[in-house]
């Protein structure tokens, strides 16, 4: 099982072993449009930037989402099977530095999923989905804010992810990363500027689900 650690100082993952890393993205690519999910948050990871974001937009296409950042709609929602594909497609659009264009794809999602877990009679597991997608919103959009050095939206975006994920029970590793990146950006607000060189969290493996 291949992993990564989370650096304290930037909040991006760092991959544990580099060239099994890439051993399990040819893996991945191999099982065709299964494997595309994970095969872009690892891509990210890997530092694959232009080939992450070209897979992330044709991901988020083949589930019925926008082929382009042109197209991605200012008011009507996006497709719900097409929520994480997108919020993949905005780490990747972050980490290249297209922050306002991660914003927009993140905000296009977050829309949705609001709008969708209060429409009347919505049950527990579309509401909880709904909370968990926005807890990845909240997340992305914190990092961003900390990358920009906005530190007291960034606690406020953290604390938000964190206290969904603690309360729908996400899995550990969610809940772990949004604890380090609140951490991280309390001390920062604080006037603190931690680490010179960045410690590592936990490790993790890479979710398909983000």
């Amino acid at each position: 099982m291949v992993t990564y650690r989370i650096d304290t100082a930037t909040l991006w993952e760092v991959p544990q072993d580099v060239a099994a890393t890439w051993e399990h993205v040819e893996r991945l690519e191999r099982q065709g449009p299964p494997g595309d999910a994970e095969r872009v948050v690892w891509l990210r990871i890997l530092g694959a930037l232009a080939a992450a974001e070209r897979l992330a937009w044709a991901d988020v296409a083949r589930h019925g989402g926008p082929a382009a950042l042109a197209d991605l709609p200012a008011a009507e929602p996006v497709p719900a099977a097409a929520w994480r594909p997108l919020l993949r497609l905005a780490q990747v659009l972050h980490r290249r530095g297209l922050l306002d264009a991660a914003d927009a794809v993140v905000d296009a999602v977050r829309r949705a999923a609001q709008a969708a877990a209060v429409v009347p009679g919505v049950d527990e597991v579309a509401r909880r989905d709904c909370s968990a997608v926005l807890a990845f919103a909240d997340q992305g959009q914190g990092r961003v804010r900390y990358g920009t050095g906005r530190y007291a939206e960034a606690v406020h975006l953290f604390s938000s992810a964190l206290e969904r994920r603690t309360r729908d029970g996400a899995p550990g590793d969610q809940v772990g990363a949004s604890r380090i990146a609140l951490a991280a950006a309390s001390a920062r607000a604080a006037g603190d500027p931690g680490p010179a060189t960045g410690g590592t969290g936990p490790a993790a493996r890479a979710r398909a689900t983000v």
